[in-house]
């Protein structure tokens, strides 16, 4: 392996004066500085990372946490970081563990979470005793804002007044919401659902409305998994992930006999399941149901019909997170807040309807 001590004598130097031309930090002479990073090249010199990082107190890494890698919005938020990222020659490492306090031992100049309640719960374990840069993306959950970490927000209660602006022009006015949670979960889909809603149904019918997967609003036998519970053989409607779920709502959708001409789904991957399991159950797609979805990810393009989806620019939030993390890193100049802009997808799960 070429050291620095072999490109020293081969260029007739110090090595002092390598270091230097190497790190570029102090005067070395153009002409020499040129022949050592000539030499270097020509020898194959490749410096220590570790050295490197113990010595400039950069280890040229990011961790990104993110417990559901396979989750299209995550991944998309990777791809976005990974362009950046790659722009400043840093890394991008992923972390899944709910230990936080592992990120401890972990060599990398900062962090990323995918929402403010992942940034919410790692400042109350471990960030207020340990500060590292963080930045998170955010959805307008301002009830989990942590203080003093930067935010790159792309705003649902817009996105949900753009999808009901949307479906209303189209003649949909009995909209149902598709999600993961109860409807007291504190989310801002639901808020702005709420919001939206309260002009089109009666107060008494909205919970009807209101398709959530939860331990509540299951129908018949069906339950959702606990963490770590593994899946009953035979049974094809556990909720074990985003797609599982929607499958699920669409029982409740027919169950209940609701008269909805159009949902909004969580995510794409919940409005997929909820697609193919409701066109099982003898719906069709948009003719006697309309789907929109959140996320506007590649998968929506699987969907048969395309689905109509709003975008929340993963990739673009990701980049912005790198872009506003490495200046927190270098102690460069930066706002606390950053808002983007969703916007719809347009695809082929919505149909026009008369009135």
């Amino acid at each position: 392996m070429t050291t620095r001590k072999d490109i020293a004598q081969k260029a007739g130097v110090s090595v002092s004066v390598v270091s230097r031309a190497l790190n570029n930090s102090g005067y070395v002479e153009a002409s020499k500085k040129e022949r050592i990073l000539r030499i270097a090249e020509e020898l194959g010199y490749h410096p220590n990372p570790v050295a490197v990082s113990l010595m400039t107190q950069r280890t040229k890494q990011i961790l990104f946490y993110c417990r559901e890698i396979r989750n299209a919005f995550n991944l998309e938020l990777y791809e976005g970081m990974v362009k950046a990222a790659k722009e400043q020659d840093y890394l991008v490492m992923f972390h899944g563990s709910l230990d936080f306090k592992s990120i401890r031992s972990t060599m990398v100049d900062g962090i990323i979470f995918p929402s403010e309640a992942a940034a919410e719960i790692y400042q109350n374990m471990v960030g207020k005793i340990y500060r590292l840069p963080a930045v998170s993306a955010a959805f307008g959950n301002t009830f989990y804002y942590p203080k003093g970490m930067p935010m790159i927000e792309c705003d649902c209660w817009k996105g949900m007044e753009l999808i009901f602006q949307y479906l209303r022009e189209r003649g949909h006015h009995r909209i149902a919401l598709v999600m993961p949670y109860d409807i007291s979960h504190e989310e801002i889909r639901i808020f702005a659902w709420k919001d939206q809603i309260q002009y089109e149904l009666k107060k008494d019918e909205i919970d009807t409305y209101y398709l959530g997967i939860s331990k509540k609003s299951l129908p018949g036998d069906k339950r959702v998994l606990e963490f770590g519970e593994e899946r009953e053989e035979g049974d094809p409607y556990i909720a074990e992930n985003f797609w599982g779920k929607g499958r699920l709502a669409a029982h409740i959708f027919q169950e209940r006999r609701l008269d909805a001409t159009a949902v909004i789904c969580f995510n794409d991957e919940m409005a997929m399941g909820f697609l193919q399991e409701i066109q099982k159950l003898g719906y069709r797609v948009p003719e006697n149901l309309s789907i929109v979805s959140f996320d506007g990810t590649f998968v929506r393009r699987y969907g048969n019909p395309i689905l109509t989806s709003l975008s929340l620019q993963p990739e673009k939030i990701g980049e912005k997170c790198v872009e506003i993390l490495l200046k927190e890193i270098n102690k460069e100049p930066f706002k606390y807040k950053y808002k983007l802009t969703p916007r719809l997808l347009e695809g082929e799960s919505v149909q026009k309807i008369k009135r």
